[in-house]
C-alpha cells in the first residue's frame, strides 16, 4: 500500500509518526520526573522525624527539578484566616521575609492563590494588571516570573507552596507548573507524616525523661528510706536496751556499740553530775590517746558548756577558737597532764530528766579531714534522750515501761508505713514499665489487626536487605497483598462488619506464612509479608498459594457469609537491588499485576512490570 503513496505522502506520514513519538518520549519523560519527586518525597516522609529538616529538604528536591533558589511554604488556616510562614529562601527578600507580619501574605500573591484555590503562574505584565485591578498589593522585590499552587488536604486548601524567578531570560511553563502541583500535592501527605513521627519521638523523649527524673526521684527516696530504716531499727535496738539492761556498765557499752553502727563514735565518754552540781563523774569513758578520766569538779570544759546551755552542740576546730576567744570555755579539762591533743570535732548532747540537765554524753574526733554533721547531731541527741531515760529507770520502773511500750507501738507503726510505701513504690515502677513496654507496641503495631504497622516493617525491611546484602545466601522475598470485595464489604455491610474482616483476614494470614516470616499491614486492605530463609525459589509461591487457599475460604461475619479472595505480588531478592524500596514497589507493581490477570491470583515480579506501570502513568 505504501507503494502506491506518493512520496511527499510517505514524508508527511512519516513526520506525523515522529511528532506522535516525540510527544509520547515528552510524556514519558514528565511521567518519569514525577515519579522520581514523589520517590523522593517518600523516601523523605519515611526517614525525617523533625520539621526543622524536612522543608529545606523539599527545597533541595524541588530545586533539583526546577529553577527553584526563591522558594517558600505558607500555611492558611481556614478558621482563623492565619497565614504561618514554614520556610523561605529568597536571594533578595530573606531578611525582609523574616519579620513580614502574618496579614501581609494575605495582600499578596499568596492569597490571591487561597482565594481563588488554582495554580498560578504569574509574569511581570500580569503582576501589574492584578495590581491595578486591586486582587494584589505589590510587596517585596518584584519577580520576573512567580509560580504558586495550593496545598490541599481533603478538600480543604491548607497552605501554598510557590517559587519565582528574579531572572528575566528564566519562564516557568504549563509542563513545570503540572510538576510543581504534583509535588505539592504529596507534599502534604509527607508533611502529614513527618509531624505525626516529630509528635510521636517527641512524646516519646519527653516520657522517657519525665520517667529517668521519676526513678531518680526514686532512687533517692529509696536510699532515704533505706537509711531511715537502717536509723529505725538502731533506734529499736536502744529502746530494747532501755527496758531490758539490769547493768549499767553493759547498758553503756550495749548503747556505745550501736552509737559506733551510726556515726564515728571511736571516742565517746558519759559524763554525770553528782547530787550537788559541784562535780563530774564519767562512768563510762573510752578514748584512743587516754585511759578512762576521773572526777573532777565542775569548770569551763565543752561538757560544762553543753549543760549550761541544756542542748546539744556540734563544735569544730573554728568554734572551739571563738569559744576559748570569748572565754566561754577552756582546752584541756581532762585533767590528764600528759595528754595535750585536742580534739578537731566534738558533739555532746545533755541528758535530761524532768527537763533537767543531769548529764552529757559527748563522742569526738581527732583527725583532721573529718567533721562530724547536723545528721549525726540529731542522732546524738535522740541517744542522749534514752541514756537519761535509762537512768530514771531506777526511780520511776514503771515510767520506763509504759514509755518503752509506746515507743515500741511507734517503731512498728514506722515500719509497717515505711514497707507499704516501699511496696507501693514497686508497684509503681512496675505500672511504668508496663507503660512504656505498651507505648513501644503501639507505636509498632496496627491497632486494629495487631500486625507490625508500616513503621516497623520497613524498617525490619530496611535491616533484612542489609544482611542479604552481606549474605547472598539467605533467601528472601516479599509479598504485597491486597484484598478482594473489602471496599463493597464495607459499603455494604457496614464499618463494624469491615474491621471484622481485616482482622480475619490478618488472622488468615498469619496461620498462612511461617513463624519467622513478619506479616505487617500497611493500610486499608493492603498486607505485606517479608519471607526469610527460603531454600528454594518455588518457595514463595508455594507460600502465596497457601494464603490464596486461606483466603478463599467463606468468611461468617456478624450473621453474613461473606466471600472474598486476595491478589498476591511476588518480588523475589535479587542482587541488583540497590534499596530496600525497590523491592516493596516491585512487589506492589506484581500484584496489580496479578488483579489484572484475574483476582485470587499471584504473580512474580519481571521487569517489564515495571515498564507497563510507568506506560500508564504516561498514558495517564
Amino acid at each position: 500500500m505504501n507503494n502506491q503513496l506518493t512520496l511527499p505522502q510517505q514524508l508527511k506520514q512519516a513526520g506525523n509518526k515522529i511528532r506522535r513519538l516525540l510527544l509520547l518520549l515528552s510524556r514519558y519523560k514528565e511521567a518519569y520526573t514525577i515519579q522520581g519527586a514523589l520517590l523522593q518525597l517518600s523516601e523523605l516522609a519515611s526517614h525525617i522525624s523533625d520539621m526543622a529538616d524536612f522543608y529545606p529538604a523539599i527545597h533541595k528536591m524541588v530545586s533539583e527539578q526546577l529553577h527553584a533558589e526563591n522558594f517558600y511554604v505558607v500555611l492558611y488556616d481556614s478558621a482563623t484566616q492565619d497565614y504561618r510562614l514554614q520556610y523561605f529562601s529568597d536571594e533578595k527578600d530573606q531578611q525582609l521575609l523574616s519579620s513580614v507580619p502574618s496579614s501581609a501574605f494575605s495582600r499578596g500573591l499568596t492569597g490571591y492563590v487561597i482565594r481563588y484555590q488554582k495554580p498560578l503562574l504569574c509574569d511581570e505584565q500580569q503582576f501589574k494588571e492584578l495590581v491595578l485591578s486591586g486582587e494584589i498589593e505589590a510587596q517585596g522585590s518584584p519577580s520576573a516570573h512567580w509560580m504558586g499552587i495550593p496545598l490541599w488536604r481533603a478538600d480543604k486548601v491548607i497552605g501554598v507552596m510557590a517559587i519565582q524567578s528574579y531572572d528575566s531570560l528564566y519562564r516557568y511553563n504549563d509542563a513545570d507548573l503540572t510538576l510543581f502541583s504534583s509535588i505539592g500535592a504529596h507534599t502534604v501527605i509527607a508533611l502529614d507524616r513527618v509531624k505525626s513521627r516529630e509528635l510521636l519521638e517527641s512524646t516519646v523523649k519527653e516520657r522517657t525523661v519525665q520517667l529517668l527524673q521519676i526513678n531518680d526521684s526514686l532512687q533517692k527516696e529509696i536510699k532515704e528510706r533505706i537509711h531511715g530504716e537502717q536509723l529505725q531499727a538502731a533506734l529499736y535496738k536502744i529502746s530494747e536496751l532501755t527496758a531490758s539492761s539490769q547493768d549499767m556498765q553493759t547498758f553503756y557499752k550495749a548503747i556505745h556499740k550501736v552509737l559506733c553502727g551510726l556515726m564515728a563514735a571511736e571516742n565517746c565518754y558519759i559524763a554525770l553530775l553528782d547530787a550537788d552540781h559541784t562535780k563530774l563523774t564519767f562512768p563510762f569513758y573510752i578514748d584512743q590517746y587516754s585511759p578512762a578520766a576521773r572526777d573532777r569538779p565542775i569548770s569551763r570544759g565543752f561538757t560544762e558548756y553543753v549543760i549550761r546551755c541544756a542542748e546539744a552542740k556540734l563544735i569544730n576546730a573554728d568554734q572551739a577558737k571563738q569559744l576559748v576567744d570569748i572565754g566561754e570555755i577552756r582546752r584541756g579539762m581532762s585533767g590528764m597532764e600528759q595528754h595535750d591533743r585536742h580534739s578537731s570535732s566534738w558533739l555532746g548532747a545533755p541528758l535530761k530528766i524532768d527537763h533537767k540537765v543531769i548529764g552529757v554524753i559527748a563522742v569526738q574526733s581527732y583527725e583532721c579531714d573529718y567533721y562530724y554533721s547536723e545528721q549525726e547531731l540529731t542522732i546524738l541527741r535522740f541517744v542522749s534522750q534514752h541514756i537519761a531515760v535509762a537512768i530514771q529507770r531506777k526511780l520511776a520502773a514503771e515510767k520506763q515501761k509504759h514509755h518503752q511500750e509506746e515507743l515500741e507501738r511507734k517503731v512498728f507503726e514506722s515500719t509497717r508505713e515505711l514497707r507499704q510505701t516501699n511496696l507501693f513504690l514497686r508497684l509503681q515502677v512496675e505500672e511504668r514499665k508496663k507503660a512504656e513496654q505498651k507505648l513501644f507496641y503501639d507505636a509498632n503495631h496496627d491497632v486494629l489487626t495487631g500486625l507490625a504497622n508500616r513503621q516497623m516493617f520497613l524498617q525490619q525491611l530496611k535491616q533484612q536487605f542489609a544482611l542479604s546484602k552481606r549474605q547472598p545466601q539467605t533467601g528472601m522475598a516479599l509479598l504485597f497483598l491486597d484484598l478482594d470485595r473489602f471496599k463493597l464489604i464495607n459499603d455494604t455491610l457496614g464499618h463494624h462488619v469491615g474491621d471484622a474482616f481485616l482482622v480475619e483476614s490478618s488472622k488468615r494470614l498469619q496461620s498462612a506464612v511461617r513463624e519467622h516470616d513478619l506479616a505487617a499491614r500497611f493500610g486499608g486492605d493492603e498486607f505485606v509479608v517479608m519471607l526469610l530463609n527460603l531454600q528454594f525459589e518455588q518457595d514463595a509461591e508455594e507460600i502465596a498459594q497457601r494464603i490464596i487457599e486461606k483466603f478463599r475460604q467463606p468468611y461468617m461475619l456478624d450473621g453474613h457469609t461473606v466471600l472474598s479472595g486476595v491478589s498476591i505480588g511476588i518480588a523475589p531478592y535479587l542482587a541488583d537491588y540497590h534499596h530496600a524500596d525497590g523491592m516493596l514497589r516491585d512487589a506492589d507493581a506484581a500484584m496489580y499485576h496479578a488483579k489484572a490477570l484475574g483476582r485470587g491470583r499471584y504473580a512474580v515480579f519481571q521487569p517489564s512490570m515495571r515498564d507497563q506501570m510507568l506506560k500508564a502513568l504516561g498514558a495517564s
